[in-house]
């Protein structure tokens, strides 16, 4: 009798202690899974895109909505409020593909009838993915914050991690003399800028090598098969879907060691040729404005503009905002064909070694004054 009541004690303590920590984190709630920060008690950190952005999406207020992949990172809803006169957040996933970057934003559409205005990366290295590849290589994918099943919400609530690594200090935090309670910033949150070095020195610190080209490599059926399916399923069935909103995309301005990898090895045919077919397939939607600021060679040939191959400074996801708002570097039916012919004979054609003699700015922000959005030289075609 007295192992049966000490069990039974124990069962009602271990129950009171688990409903308290339930209770403490759907009172702070710091991934946002229940409702929206309570900014009078405490500091939210954003830090964590793929456990954080769909109670973002879910549960904050804005008629605007910045995602993609890294290549986002950088921008700044301070910039994309003042620039399109909307009340915008920034909920990027880095390395995502198509397929987990479309599912939030059908997320997104679904549950706030005001966003009318969407800006998304479209990256190159992810228009040959199957349409249904998830990134499980980055760390379990926290789905049970994604779906409306309140059970597997236990793994939310009695997650170590959540209660030790969020709730307790953030309690902790407000017993603290300068404590202020708040939330990151969109223009913070995920911006990898100060961390990183820019120019040669960063991006080729051994140079660039002239090496024998490679022939020709064009693309597939198969890949055409597979772009159709990832750009058909990815990214226009929402414009299909929602034709009164504003689809902002854009293929992100990779610098000129980029191309020079592909060109070195032949798939620059490749690549301009699946380009070439996702353009006319996205083109097909008149709530799409579709950009590309290759052609912007000021930018994409100047490496103090760049971390790595591919990654620019924010001062570019700034200038980027104005062109969109401005239509400028929008492709079109009528001028897109133009603009992948300057492309191909740009990127074909350029000299590489060039790059070698560049001076690595020993300030990284000077370059940040240097890119003007009125002194930028445009590409010769229409897409001005």
């Amino acid at each position: 009798m007295k192992s049966k009541n000490w069990i039974i004690g124990w069962g009602v303590i271990v129950s009171i202690f688990l409903s308290i920590i339930g209770i403490l984190v759907i009172k702070i709630d710091p991934y946002f899974h229940y409702h929206k920060p309570d900014l009078n008690k405490y500091y939210y950190s954003l830090d964590n895109q793929r456990s954080q952005n769909n109670g973002v999406i879910k549960n904050f207020d804005y008629d605007a909505l910045i995602t993609g992949s890294s290549m986002t990172e950088n921008f700044k809803t301070s910039e994309m409020d003042s620039i399109f006169a909307v009340k915008s957040i920034k909920v990027p996933f880095s390395g995502g593909t198509y397929k987990e970057i479309n599912d939030n934003l059908v997320f997104a559409l679904e549950n706030n009838p005001k966003l009318k205005t969407i800006v998304r990366s479209l990256d190159y290295s992810k228009i040959f993915d199957d349409k249904d590849l998830m990134r499980t290589d980055l760390g379990e994918y926290p789905t049970y914050l994604y779906d409306s099943n309140p059970v597997n919400d236990v793994r939310y609530l009695f997650n170590k991690d959540v209660v030790f690594g969020r709730i307790y200090p953030m309690i902790s935090n407000k017993s603290e003399t300068n404590f202020k309670p708040g939330i990151t910033s969109f223009d913070d949150y995920a911006s990898w800028q100060k961390n990183y070095t820019f120019g040669k020195n960063s991006v080729i610190p051994n140079g660039i090598k002239s090496i024998e080209k490679s022939k020709p490599v064009h693309l597939t059926n198969e890949e055409k098969q597979t772009i159709n399916e990832n750009i058909a399923q990815n990214v226009t069935s929402l414009a299909a879907k929602y034709p009164d909103v504003n689809f902002y995309y854009f293929f992100p301005p990779y610098s000129a060691v980029f191309w020079n990898d592909l060109n070195n090895d032949g798939t620059i045919y490749k690549q301009i040729e699946a380009e070439s077919y996702a353009i006319e397939l996205i083109l097909k939607y008149p709530n799409i404005h579709l950009y590309s600021f290759n052609m912007l060679t000021d930018i994409t040939t100047d490496l103090n503009n760049y971390k790595d191959s591919t990654h620019y400074g924010q001062w570019i996801n700034s200038l980027m905002l104005r062109y969109m708002k401005n239509n400028k570097c929008l492709l079109t039916k009528e001028n897109y064909r133009s603009y992948l012919d300057e492309e191909l004979k740009f990127y074909t054609s350029f000299d590489y070694s060039s790059l070698n003699d560049q001076i690595d700015y020993e300030d990284d922000l000077y370059k940040a004054d240097t890119v003007s959005y009125t002194h930028l030289t445009l590409p010769t075609s229409d897409l001005v």
